[in-house]
């Protein structure tokens, strides 16, 4: 009877062993699952940032493949798509001015320094995260005041 108790308790200690090693070892996948469901997530967000009426350049109703600046200096995010934004993770969106140079260093765009800028900020989940992984695709930014196009990049950062 003693050694039936025995195997039992053994058992039991070396059954519940095993089963903290498997959770264990199933938490860090399920986290690397979710830190890569967090990076395709923002793949698809930046695919559909530039389809965004409220950004994209338009001709009397026609869209164009292009990135209004100005829809962009007084673009708010909280207003209308406080839930877009809101994925698995957190995230810093916006839109950086590449070719032609205009200045320097980065000048973020506002409506006081609007058109001689280079930084539109488009989106940010935490201004005091550390900076993550860069997701981006160029795209073509439209100044309506001076009719003119410039290479620009939007760029979805992923915070850590």
């Amino acid at each position: 009877m003693i050694e039936t108790i025995m195997i039992i308790v053994v058992f039991m200690v070396v059954l519940i062993i095993g089963l903290a090693f498997f959770f264990k070892f199933s938490m860090s996948s399920l986290e690397e699952t979710g830190a890569d469901l967090c990076i395709v997530s923002n793949t698809v967000l930046l695919s559909s940032i530039t389809s965004m009426p409220e950004v994209e350049c338009s001709v009397n109703g026609k869209t164009q493949d292009c990135i209004d600046t100005t829809k962009l200096v007084v673009f708010d995010p909280a207003r209308e798509y406080g839930s877009y934004f809101s994925t698995i993770c957190k995230q810093r969106v916006y839109f950086e001015d590449v070719y032609p140079i205009k200045n320097e260093e980065e000048v973020e765009c506002s409506q006081g320094t609007y058109p001689n800028c280079n930084l539109y900020s488009f989106y940010d989940s935490d201004p005091d995260a550390l900076p993550g992984i860069l997701i981006s695709t160029p795209v073509s930014l439209y100044y309506p005041l001076t009719e003119e196009y410039t290479v620009g990049r939007l760029v979805v950062e992923v915070l850590q």
